[in-house]
């Protein structure tokens, strides 16, 4: 579960919210934000834009990462896509990792080399436990072009659909005096079951059906 701020052989620079979730079993959900200016200067920025939004499999090392796409907002055929990188820590900084890698560039479509800090927030216990869950789509829905992912982590949970050309994303996070709140949704045509990770009383191997989708 990390922050990033990435950079492709540029100045570096971060005007997104990214944020990724990775569960137990590592599959996980990266979901990269903006947030625009509001017309009030004194108001709250609100998440406006999908800049890019994965969901897969990490397979690497902690010397070496290496994610397999099973879900790209910006692709529907996430499996071409090639996503790992060099992983290596900073002295001075024992919670930040140094990422360095070659991926495609988000808006030349070139293979540019990357480096991206991550960083990793603490993972708070909810109702008394520390909770990493995972929901997915069936298999067989990918026959219908749908694709869906949700992970929970602790406080935090994250989710992202594609359907055919629409992608839908969810990102929530608990707090201790506010409970569950919605903190971006993006996307229309389906609301995701990331709530079903907390108040749904699903068990390993159960299945919930929402929007139509199982």
């Amino acid at each position: 579960m990390s922050h990033q701020q990435p950079t492709h052989n540029e100045a570096s620079s971060e005007q997104t919210s990214t944020f990724v979730l990775t569960a137990r079993n590592r599959q996980f959900v990266d979901l990269r934000l903006f947030k625009s200016e509001p017309e009030d200067p004194s108001g709250p920025r609100a998440f406006t834009l999908l800049v890019w939004g994965l969901a897969g499999r990490s397979v690497g090392t902690p010397s070496h990462g290496i994610w397999i796409h099973d879900i790209d907002s910006r692709t529907e055929n996430p499996h071409d896509e090639q996503d790992e990188g060099d992983m290596s820590p900073q002295p001075g900084h024992p919670d930040v990792v140094l990422e360095r890698g070659r991926m495609r560039h988000p808006e030349s479509g070139e293979i540019r080399e990357y480096e991206e800090a991550w960083k990793d927030p603490p993972v708070l216990s909810v109702d008394g436990r520390r909770v990493s869950v995972v929901l997915e789509t069936r298999p067989d829905s990918d026959a219908a072009g749908v694709r869906g992912m949700v992970v929970r982590v602790g406080q935090f949970c994250q989710g992202i659909l594609r359907m055919g050309s629409v992608v839908v994303v969810e990102r929530w996070a608990w707090t201790e005096d506010g409970g569950w709140k919605l903190s971006a949704r993006i996307g229309d045509g389906a609301h995701l079951p990331c709530d079903v990770t907390w108040d749904g009383g699903l068990a390993a191997g159960d299945e919930c059906t929402r929007n139509g989708i199982s």
